[in-house]
């Protein structure tokens, strides 16, 4: 969740750990796929409301080859 809003500053990505930086994420609600390199290092960045205190859940599956 975040806490407050940061006006005029990019939201920043949260960074996941224990992922496979060569594996295929799905995002459960959206069918987005995520790279588990850029989810590693640049993280994830949800789509929240603009309200504060505004949280969401993601539901990442690994992708099979």
């Amino acid at each position: 969740y975040r806490h407050t809003r940061r006006f005029g500053l990019a939201e920043p990505g949260i960074r996941l750990r224990a992922i496979d930086p060569a594996a295929r994420y799905r995002e459960a609600g959206t069918g987005q796929i995520h790279h588990g390199a850029i989810l590693l290092t640049h993280g994830l960045v949800p789509d929240l409301p603009p309200d504060d205190y505004a949280s969401t859940l993601v539901h990442l599956t690994r992708e099979e080859p």
